[in-house]
């Protein structure tokens, strides 16, 4: 989808005067009449004054606002295209003589792309999933085939330009004579006009709906994914083929497990007991239970790797692996029986710590002798 601030180089909260003094400025650089020949640059010229038709208008850059490029269109309103001189045509013609003009164009246009987001779960990340989502769009009037006009009518030929979509005018100056052209502002440089618009959507051509998808989503898909559905956009104008759709994926954050690309992290808890005699346990998984053996000793933020039990690999086969981090739950309300044993547990630690620190002092007297 086209950003127009970016395009213009403004912020969204530009007033009137920066959007005007950014277009001038790119208009310059980018006009024809000072690139011939240079389709790169002729393109960057329309992509501009599409942009500024649509932000210098306050109802236009309002729809937009709110609705992004569905809001804009209408196959009965003024080509973006269509002016290459507007609204700066004398200030061109100054500058750089009469040079070519961009004709209105007449032929199809293609239909713009929609983006919509749609939520899903860690674990449709693991299995993959199929998801379902609104679309809303316009589309072509079924009454008049999108053409916008009454059936058994056809558009007439504007009466200002004569069919041409431009007016020219001849001025003399003390330069010379000077020849401008601007975009008819009856037809809108279209060179036609409908005088008997469609009853049912009132001359656009489109009509708003809604229509639902289901979307099929691959497993290992990352948040920010989009996936493309081909001819789902916008319906294109004169004929013109539809636009995409793209549908951008979010993944709802978990309670248990936490994502680094394709590894999976978890904290599991032990009690003392477990983590000093070691055990083996069960614990819940994205495709099931996993039962997992807690060697002898283990401490607070050791790590359990457990491959191939993470997600999929989005580009490439296997999947990555669930880390298991250890956290030690400490009891809070002990029975007498337990705080007895907890108690002789400490006291044969501490006869141990003694044994080991005598053997210690014995070897440094034995050291001692020696020098």
């Amino acid at each position: 989808m086209k950003d127009y601030y970016n395009i213009l180089g403004v912020s969204r909260d530009a007033g009137q005067e920066e959007i005007k003094k950014a277009y001038r400025r790119l208009a310059r650089k980018y006009h024809p009449d000072v690139n011939r020949g240079d389709a790169e640059a002729e393109a960057k010229f329309k992509e501009i004054t599409e942009a500024y038709e649509v932000l210098s208008d306050p109802e236009k850059r309002r729809a937009y606002d709110m609705y992004g490029e569905v809001g804009l269109r209408s196959p009965t309103g003024p080509d973006p295209f269509a002016d290459f001189m507007s609204p700066f045509g004398d200030l061109f013609e100054m500058f750089f003589g009469a040079g070519r003009r961009y004709q209105a164009r007449a032929y199809p246009e293609r239909g713009g792309d929609l983006l919509i987001r749609a939520s899903i779960t860690l674990r449709d990340v693991y299995h993959g999933t199929r998801v379902k989502v609104k679309v809303p769009r316009l589309t072509s009037c079924p009454e008049c085939g999108g053409r916008g006009v009454e059936r058994g009518y056809e558009m007439d030929l504007c009466p200002v330009c004569g069919g041409e979509g431009r007016i020219t005018q001849v001025r003399r100056t003390a330069f010379g004579t000077i020849s401008s052209s601007r975009t008819c502002h009856r037809c809108g440089g279209r060179g036609e006009i409908n005088t008997h618009p469609c009853p049912a959507c009132g001359g656009h051509g489109l009509r708003e709906s809604v229509e639902e998808l289901e979307v099929e989503v691959p497993p290992g898909v990352e948040d920010g994914d989009r996936i493309r559905l081909p001819g789902k956009g916008e319906p294109g104008s004169r004929g013109g083929p539809p636009g995409d759709l793209y549908v951008e994926i979010r993944v709802e954050e978990d309670s248990v497990f936490h994502r680094e690309g394709s590894d999976l992290w978890a904290t599991l808890s032990l009690s003392v007991v477990d983590a000093a005699l070691g055990t083996e346990i069960t614990v819940p998984g994205l495709d099931g239970e996993v039962k997992v053996s807690i060697p002898p000793g283990s401490q607070p933020g050791d790590k359990i790797r457990l491959r191939g039990r993470g997600l999929p690999h989005p580009r490439a086969r296997g999947r990555g692996d669930l880390y298991l981090v250890l956290d030690l739950e400490v009891p809070r309300d002990l029975t007498p029986e337990q705080r007895r044993l907890l108690e002789e547990f400490r006291r044969l630690e501490e006869e141990k710590a003694g044994r080991k620190s005598g053997i210690f002092d014995r070897l440094k007297k034995v050291m001692g002798a020696q020098h």
